[in-house]
């Protein structure tokens, strides 16, 4: 019995936890193409992440620019955040992370880990849109990981940036 659960969990890490399908160099590239195809230079997007640090985001992009983040604290208030690189935060800037992680691979030491550290590299790409819904990043025996989940994806969203939830407004 215990060899058959140790089995088990084995094979479910490796499958990777976070469900999807594997982080290819290919997958990425036919997701991003999607989400390229489709031409969404206006939206507003929603993501956690969870790993080192947890954050989460509301980005408002407009003609394909980041026009502002807000990072949602855990009251729900929002403050601005002013990334030097604001373009990572972005549907584009979700797949640079993934494309940098599949790169972290082929490296000596991937993640800062041993030669020969196994990492599982898993995302979940919209069947429509292309976007990544989520991603995973799991390095088997450390606590290396990685989650990024898109929690929504508004691409109806052509006005002005709204003001911060919780912001006091100027008198």
């Amino acid at each position: 019995m215990k060899l058959t659960l140790m089995i088990g969990l084995v094979l479910m890490l490796l499958s990777g936890c976070g469900g999807g399908q594997e982080v290819t160099p290919e997958a990425v590239r036919a997701a991003q193409a999607k989400w390229d195809k489709a031409r969404v230079t206006d939206y507003n997007l929603e993501w956690t992440s969870k790993g080192a640090r947890t954050a989460h985001y509301r980005v408002f992009v407009r003609d394909g620019s980041v026009k502002a983040i807000y990072s949602v604290l855990p009251d729900g208030r929002e403050v601005v955040a002013k990334p030097a690189a604001p373009k990572f935060f972005s549907v584009d800037g979700l797949y640079t992370t993934i494309f940098d992680e599949l790169g972290q691979l082929k490296t000596a030491n991937p993640f800062g880990l041993p030669k020969g550290s196994k990492a599982v590299l898993r995302f979940n790409p919209d069947p429509t849109l292309g976007y990544p819904k989520s991603y995973r990043r799991d390095v088997l025996g450390t606590p290396q990981g990685l989650a990024i989940d898109v929690i929504r994806l508004d691409i109806k969203s052509t006005g002005p940036v709204p003001p911060p939830v919780g912001e006091k407004p100027d008198r």
